[in-house]
């Protein structure tokens, strides 16, 4: 058991001791706005969430700042067209975004569905156009009756 001992210089204690590093970290819980009597004084978990929302601020500023950076990144694509060194006459830089970024799961599903919809309904109308004239050319007589006169529209309620 003589040999578990500790040698003298394992032994000595801490070059840095808990005081010192309190008065260390005590500049920053001040920055983040933490008082002197609520560092020193009050219960330490406060120190603890102190730092937590600290935290969860910066974190809120780096996506401020990557949101930020995006939206200039679209506004740079969008006149991108007429910065071309060898852009033609007339040419014009695409329309800026209409409405900001939806930020919510359910804003976003909103926002890809609506462009399905929409989208799919034209395509129906254009389709539905392009029958009618296809038609017109084997019904020329007045007299015979077009099927898309009859009806049969996109949602089946026309008569």
């Amino acid at each position: 058991m003589g040999s578990e001992l500790l040698t003298e210089e394992e032994a000595a204690p801490p070059k840095i001791t808990y005081t010192d590093k309190f008065y260390e970290v005590f500049p920053f819980y001040l920055s983040i706005g933490m008082t002197y009597e609520q560092f020193w004084l009050e219960d330490a978990n406060l120190a603890k969430y102190y730092r937590e929302a600290f935290e969860m601020q910066r974190e809120r500023a780096n996506h401020d700042a990557w949101l930020q950076g995006a939206y200039f990144y679209d506004a740079l694509c969008a006149v991108a067209p007429i910065l071309h060194a060898f852009a033609k006459k007339g040419t014009k830089p695409q329309p800026y975004l209409d409405k900001p970024y939806p930020m919510k799961r359910e804003n976003v599903k909103q926002e890809k569905k609506k462009p399905a919809d929409n989208g799919a309904l034209r395509g129906a109308a254009m389709f539905h156009a392009f029958a009618v004239q296809f038609n017109k050319k084997f019904f020329v007589s007045a007299n015979e009756r077009h099927p898309a006169d009859e009806g049969g529209g996109m949602n089946g309620a026309d008569n």
